[in-house]
């Protein structure tokens, strides 16, 4: 297994507060992600609101520049921790 660190920035706009009704929530396609011949190509949108002032829509398109399987992503914050919510899989086989 060879274990890449390749980070994207899925959120540019604003901020994400604490207060409960502040959030993000948004979608991240990876296209064909085991194959092991071509680099991996994805898009991203993504949507939050911020400190009762405003909401925000990202849209963001790339490519992680390498032909190995892509087998685990990693979701976190610039900084403290994702306190609640939930990340669902989909296009998995027997998933």
């Amino acid at each position: 297994m060879m274990l890449l660190k390749q980070q994207q920035i899925l959120k540019q706009t604003g901020l994400v507060g604490s207060d409960n009704d502040e959030s993000v929530s948004g979608t991240l396609h990876i296209f064909d992600p085991s194959n092991t011949t071509f680099v991996k190509h994805f898009f991203a949108r993504t949507q939050g609101y911020y400190a009762g002032t405003y909401a925000w829509s990202n849209f963001m398109a790339g490519y992680c520049n390498t032909t190995v399987a892509i087998d685990g992503v990693q979701f976190s914050m610039n900084s403290g921790n994702i306190d609640s919510g939930k990340i669902k899989l989909y296009g998995i086989k027997d998933s």
